[in-house]
């Protein structure tokens, strides 16, 4: 009876986790260059299976690990010149964070009054030679499909474009932006940029929520079972008399 309550307790925290992390899904499916997160479970014997009777071997659900899904989301053209996307769905924007370079595939810039082209979190977006910037009153701005970009025909530098053999060892930093961690290095990048273009999310609206209803009606279930084996614990060990 102890199993099957652990069971249940830890299938309804697996049910928080999953409903969590798709709840984030939708809530971005509008962020551009947004990249859908997931967990990963598996069930698990022993683990506490050495504990002394009566509790025996303890079943139940353990989270593994979160991850991105870096496939590619949908273009959407805008013909906002300092909205920009990459063809290549393994490289990603350099920008400038607190701490160092950051990545993103969010490719909605914008320019302040001073000519710096930002994030829409404000972090300046980094060209091969320092930050991407414009002069002021500039009236007309083309970034080829090289990343080279020109301000009424005038040279403004190439903007910097990162590869990652293996994006999934990246740490997300809030929805769009991302870190690498000691040891792990962008490679060589000849950029393939679309000017006019941002990238959507790669979230699949409606299946996400289906897979919201699904795991509400699983939270719902491992609550129902929670409680009947609680309840069930509450008549056996009551006092007769």
């Amino acid at each position: 009876m102890f199993r099957g309550l652990y069971a249940a307790a830890t299938a309804l925290d697996a049910a928080q986790q999953a409903h969590a992390a798709t709840a984030d899904n939708l809530a971005n499916s509008s962020t551009p260059g947004f990249r859908q997160r997931g967990v990963r479970f598996e069930t698990f014997d022993r683990e506490l299976g050495r504990a002394d009777p009566p509790f025996g071997d303890i079943v139940g659900t353990k989270l593994v690990s979160t991850f991105v899904d870096f496939k590619p989301g949908p273009l959407q053209h805008t013909a906002h010149p300092f909205d920009l996307a990459l063809s290549e769905p393994d490289q990603f924007f350099v920008v400038q964070g607190p701490n160092g370079p950051m990545y993103t595939r969010d490719g909605a810039f914008r320019v302040t009054a001073e000519g710096k082209v930002l994030t829409q979190s404000g972090y300046p977006l980094l060209a091969e030679a320092g930050p991407v910037e414009v002069p002021a009153n500039t009236s007309n701005v083309t970034v080829a499909s090289d990343g080279s970009v020109a301000a009424d025909g005038v040279p403004s530098g190439r903007v910097r474009v990162a590869r990652f053999a293996d994006p999934s060892r990246l740490t997300a930093v809030g929805p769009v932006h991302f870190t690498a961690p000691q040891g792990v290095q962008p490679e060589a990048a000849e950029p393939r940029v679309q000017q006019g273009y941002r990238e959507g999310a790669n979230v699949n609206a409606p299946q996400a929520m289906v897979n919201m209803i699904a795991g509400t009606r699983y939270y719902e279930a491992a609550q129902r079972a929670l409680r009947t084996i609680a309840e069930s614990v509450q008549l056996n060990t009551r006092p007769q008399g």
